[in-house]
């Protein structure tokens, strides 16, 4: 899919996030990136059950999208760069997201199934890192709903703010089961108990 250029003016939207990011103060642990659990709920508590059709096929066609990147090395070659949020992202008792790793060039308006604007990794036990999941943000202005981006796969996209950044998000669990849901944010099948060694 072919990004207007008007999306270069949003993509300076996705540098004004970076920057905010960059003022975080916090260093990069696993608590650093702990997410606040009720901007999640809109989407947290759908999709558990059976997936549609269309669901199906399309969870495949984002697999078979990126399953380049099961190789943490040629996400990087391929742009995902940019840890956001900072750290091993978890909720204690509910499950994790791992660690986050941003395309900036894919943060605007435009949501494409096919390229996630961050991929999810979750450390290993010998300090490497295993694509679990995916994640599709856009920009959102500062306390407001607009710019929703359309459903993806029939879910509605959640508000949230990620270390003092507001965006839309959704969470496809598409390289790790997720007893919760596909869609669900958290999966407890995923933890932060290792460290990356970069």
């Amino acid at each position: 899919m072919t990004r207007p250029t008007s999306a270069l003016l949003l993509l300076a939207t996705a540098c004004a996030l970076l920057a905010a990011c960059a003022g975080d103060a916090t260093p990069p642990t696993a608590t650093a990136a702990t997410v606040v659990a009720d901007d999640h709920g809109t989407h947290s508590k759908i999709a558990t059950g059976t997936l549609t059709v269309d669901q199906e096929a399309g969870i495949k066609a984002a697999r078979k999208a990126t399953a380049r990147f099961n190789s943490f090395n040629q996400a990087q070659k391929a742009g995902y760069t940019t840890q956001f949020p900072l750290g091993c992202a978890q909720l204690p008792g509910i499950g994790a997201q791992a660690y986050h790793y941003m395309n900036p060039a894919l943060v605007d308006n435009i949501i494409d199934l096919e390229h996630p604007e961050l991929l999810m990794y979750e450390p290993q036990r010998n300090g490497s890192l295993e694509l679990v999941g995916l994640d599709y943000v856009a920009p959102r202005p500062v306390n407001t709903l607009d710019n929703k981006p359309a459903p993806l796969l029939g879910m509605e996209f959640a508000p949230i703010v990620v270390q003092g950044v507001s965006v839309w998000a959704l969470h496809i669990w598409a390289w790790r089961p997720n007893a919760l849901g596909v869609f669900t944010p958290w999966n407890p099948a995923v933890s932060c108990q290792y460290q990356f060694q970069e």
